[in-house]
C-alpha cells in the first residue's frame, strides 16, 4: 500500500507542479501518513484535475487540426484553382474597403468626417514642415499626403492610422539623397558660387525627381517584400537600437531648423559636428526678431502640449494648435510687415493647382538601392507600430502582410503624383484616435481636404513665417529624443544600453543610413555571439521528489552519483557545438577533481534545442565514441519532435541505441542507474558494433 502510495503521489504531485498543496513525502515513507488521511489527499488531487475544463476527443482533435494549419509549410501539392470564396476572401484582403464599407453608418460617418478635418488642419503645416527637412520645396509636402491618404483608405487595415510625410521619414530621405545627384543633373551647382546652398536648392526639380524616384523604389520594395513575406526582417532591429536612432535623427531633425529658428543660412548636413560648426561660425548673423519669434513660438507649442496633457478639456488645442500657430504668425508678420522691415524670412508664393504627374527616371534606381532598403524597413516597423497599438486599444486584428503591401502601394502611387515617401504618423494618428475615427474614410475626408487645399488655399500661405514651421518641427521631435529609455536600459541590460548609445553617436557622427547600419550589425554580433555561447544549466534532483530542475531554479537538491544533467539553451548548429563540447568535457574535469566519482553518464535535458543541425550531429556522434572509449555513455531527455526527426534521418537513434533517448530526465536517469546496476550484462550499442568493425579491419 505505502509503494503504490508513493507512485500515485509522485503522479499527482508532477501533474500539479504549479500547486503549493504538496504531500510531504517524507512524512509518506516514513509512514506517519495513514491510509484514510492519504486517501482523502489523492481524491482532493484527482478531483481537482477533473475540474479543469477541457473539450471532449473530437473537439479537441479539431482544434488540434486547425491550430497545426499555422506551423504548416507550403507544398506544391497545396496550389489548386481557387474557388469562387477563396478568390472573394483574397480580393477583400488587398483591398479592406470592400469590408469595412459595407458597415459604415451614420454615427461612424460623422464621426469619420470630424476626424478627417480635424487630421487636415494639422497635416497642412506639418507636412509643409517635413517636406522642408527632406530638402524639397514646401509644396511637395502636400503633394506626398493627397494621394496616400486615399490609396491607404481603400488598402489599409488601421482604422485610426493617419499616413503621409514625418520628421523621420524625410531626414531619411534628405540623408539617402545626399550626394546622389551628379554635375551632370544639375551643373549649375557645379559651376560654383552657390554660397551655402545645397545641391537640392540650386537645383531643385532634378532633386524633387530623384526623391519622387526614391518614393517609387521604396514602395517598390515594400510591395516585393509583402509578396514574399518578409516584413520579419524588422525583428532584426530592436528596441535599443531603435531608441537610439530615433532619438539622434530628433537631434538632427532640431538643428536643421535653426536656420529657420534664428534666421541665418547654414549648409544643410546629417553630419552633427558640420552642423554645429556651421551654427557656431554663423552665429553672430542672427536675426534678433526672428530668434524671439522663433524660440517664443517653441515654448508656447510645448506649453500647449503640456495644458492638453494636463488638463482633458483644453483636448481640441492639441490638432488645432498647429493651424493656430500658423494663423498667429502670418498675422503678426503681415500687420508689422517684419518680412520688408527686419529681414523675417516667409514661405513666399506657393504653386497652386493639383500635384502634377512624375517623369520617372528608372535609370537612377541603381544607385537608390541601398538607402530604398533602410528607408523601407524604418517606414514600415514605424506604421506597423502604430497600426498594432491602435487596434489593440479598439479590439481588433491588423494584418501585417497586408499593411506592408498596403504601404508599399500607398507610397509608389504617391511617387506618381510627385511624392516622396510617406508613413504612418505617429502624432496625426494619435489625433484621430482620440477624436472618434473609426473607419479608413476619416483618412480619405483628409485626402479630399488636401486637395482643396491645394486648389484654392495656397495664396494664403505666402505670409507664413518660416519660423513658425520650425517651431512646429522641434515640437513634434522633442518627444522623440528617449534619453529615458537608455537610463532604463541601463538598469536592466547593459549591453541593450551600450546597442542604444551606438545607434545615437553612430547616426550622429556617421551619418543617419550608416550610424542605423552599424548598430544594427553591432546587435547582429551580439546575438549570434549569445547563439554561439548558448546558456548551460546545470541539473540536479529537487530533494525528496522526481523533479529535475536547474541548480539555479532549486537551490536544495541532490546531486545523482556519476551522472552529469547538463541543458543548453538554444538550438544545436555549427557555430556553438565547439563550446558545447568543450563545456561538458570542463564539467567533467571538474567533477573528477577532489577525488571525487568519475561521471560515467551525461544525460544532455533538449527541452530548449527546438532545431538541430548536420555539424551538430556528427560533432555528437563523434563526442560519444569518445566517451565510449572512456566508459561515458552519452543520453538524451526530453527531445522535441523536430530534432528528433532529424536524428531519425541521421541514423543517429541507432547509432547511440533507442534506449537512450527519454521523454522526461527522470526517466533517463533512471536508464542510467538501471544500466549501470546491469554492469555488463547490458545491450550492444551501435558505437560498440562500429568499433567492434573497425577493430578486425585493422586486424
Amino acid at each position: 500500500m505505502q509503494h503504490f502510495a508513493e507512485v500515485q503521489l509522485t503522479t499527482v504531485t508532477k501533474d500539479s507542479s504549479d500547486s503549493k498543496d504538496h504531500l510531504d513525502h517524507g512524512a509518506l515513507r516514513e509512514g506517519s501518513i495513514d491510509g484514510k488521511t492519504l486517501t482523502a489527499e489523492l481524491g482532493r488531487f484527482i478531483q481537482k484535475d477533473e475540474e479543469v475544463p477541457t473539450l471532449n476527443g473530437n473537439e479537441s482533435k479539431a482544434m488540434v487540426d486547425r491550430m497545426s494549419q499555422v506551423f504548416k509549410p507550403f507544398e506544391l501539392e497545396d496550389l489548386h484553382a481557387p474557388t469562387q470564396e477563396e478568390t472573394w476572401a483574397f480580393t477583400k484582403k488587398r483591398i479592406p474597403i470592400l469590408e469595412w464599407g459595407q458597415v459604415i453608418s451614420w454615427r461612424s460617418l460623422r464621426a469619420d468626417i470630424v476626424a478627417g478635418l480635424t487630421i487636415l488642419v494639422m497635416v497642412v503645416p506639418q507636412s509643409m514642415s517635413y517636406a522642408d527637412i527632406a530638402g524639397l520645396p514646401l509644396i511637395y509636402g502636400l503633394y506626398s499626403t493627397m494621394l496616400p491618404c486615399f490609396v491607404y483608405g481603400f488598402t489599409g487595415t488601421s482604422r485610426q492610422l493617419a499616413v503621409g510625410p514625418t520628421a523621420l521619414i524625410s531626414i531619411l530621405t534628405n540623408a539617402a539623397l545626399d550626394g546622389l545627384l551628379t554635375d551632370e543633373d544639375c551643373p549649375e551647382y557645379a559651376n560654383g558660387n552657390n554660397g551655402d546652398q545645397t545641391i537640392g536648392e540650386v537645383c531643385p526639380d532634378a532633386y524633387a525627381n530623384l526623391a519622387i524616384m526614391l518614393a517609387f523604389t521604396v514602395g517598390l520594395f515594400q510591395i516585393c517584400a509583402a509578396i514574399l513575406q518578409l516584413g520579419f526582417i524588422v525583428n532584426f532591429l530592436g528596441h535599443p537600437v531603435i531608441s537610439g536612432f530615433t532619438s539622434a535623427a530628433a537631434f538632427l531633425i532640431a538643428l536643421t531648423q535653426v536656420k529657420n529658428i534664428l534666421g541665418f543660412s547654414i549648409k544643410k548636413s546629417q553630419y552633427i559636428y558640420v552642423t554645429v560648426g556651421e551654427i557656431v561660425n554663423n552665429i553672430s548673423e542672427t536675426n534678433p526678431v526672428t530668434a524671439v519669434l522663433g524660440f517664443s513660438f517653441i515654448f508656447m507649442m510645448l506649453a500647449t502640449k503640456k495644458i492638453v496633457r494636463t488638463y482633458p478639456r483644453f483636448s481640441w488645442l492639441r490638432p488645432l494648435g498647429p493651424l493656430i500657430f500658423c494663423l498667429l504668425g502670418s498675422i503678426i508678420v503681415a500687420a508689422a510687415d517684419l518680412d520688408q522691415t527686419q529681414d523675417v524670412e516667409v514661405v513666399g508664393p506657393v504653386p497652386g493647382g493639383l500635384p502634377p504627374a512624375a517623369s520617372l527616371d528608372f535609370g537612377q534606381i541603381n544607385k537608390l538601392i541601398v538607402p530604398s532598403i533602410t528607408i523601407t524597413i524604418i517606414s514600415y516597423m514605424e506604421s506597423i507600430a502604430i497600426s498594432k497599438s491602435l487596434a489593440a486599444q479598439h479590439g481588433y486584428e491588423v494584418d501585417s502582410g497586408q499593411e506592408l503591401f498596403s504601404l508599399g502601394l500607398t507610397t509608389m502611387f504617391g511617387s506618381f503624383l510627385s511624392g516622396f515617401p510617406v508613413t504612418g504618423s505617429f502624432s496625426r494618428s494619435a489625433v484621430n484616435n482620440s477624436v472618434g475615427a473609426m473607419t479608413q474614410l476619416a483618412g480619405i475626408i483628409t485626402g479630399l481636404g488636401v486637395i482643396l487645399t491645394l486648389a484654392v488655399l495656397t495664396p494664403i500661405f505666402a505670409y507664413l513665417p518660416k519660423f513658425v514651421l520650425g517651431a512646429i518641427v522641434v515640437s513634434s521631435v522633442v518627444n522623440l529624443f528617449a534619453y529615458e529609455d537608455a537610463i532604463h536600459l541601463w538598469h536592466v541590460k547593459k549591453t541593450d544600453c551600450a546597442l542604444w548609445f551606438i545607434a545615437f553617436l553612430g547616426t550622429l557622427f556617421l551619418g543617419i543610413l550608416w550610424g542605423l547600419v552599424t548598430a544594427a550589425a553591432v546587435s547582429l554580433v551580439i546575438v549570434i555571439y549569445e547563439s554561439v555561447r548558448p546558456q548551460v544549466s546545470l541539473i540536479w534532483r529537487v530533494k525528496g521528489t522526481n523533479y529535475y530542475r536547474s541548480v539555479k531554479q532549486a537551490p536544495s537538491g541532490e546531486w545523482v552519483k556519476g551522472v552529469l544533467i547538463v541543458r543548453f539553451g538554444a538550438p544545436m548548429y555549427f557555430a556553438n557545438m565547439s563550446f558545447i563540447r568543450d563545456t561538458i568535457q570542463n564539467l567533467m574535469s571538474e567533477g573528477a577533481k577532489d577525488g571525487a566519482r568519475d561521471i560515467e553518464y551525461v544525460v544532455l535535458e533538449m527541452s530548449p534545442v527546438t532545431n538541430i543541425d548536420s555539424s551538430a550531429i556528427h560533432i555528437l556522434e563523434d563526442t560519444a565514441k569518445e566517451f565510449k572509449k572512456r566508459n561515458i555513455q552519452l543520453c538524451f531527455a526530453n527531445t522535441g519532435n523536430r530534432v528528433e526527426r532529424v536524428f531519425e534521418r541521421a541514423h543517429f537513434q541507432e547509432l547511440i541505441g533507442d534506449e537512450w533517448f527519454h521523454g522526461s530526465t527522470a526517466e533517463a536517469v533512471q536508464q542510467c542507474l538501471r544500466h549501470k546496476r546491469l554492469g555488463d550484462d547490458r545491450t550492444v550499442t551501435k558505437i560498440e558494433e562500429q568499433e567492434d568493425e573497425l577493430k578486425e579491419e585493422t586486424v
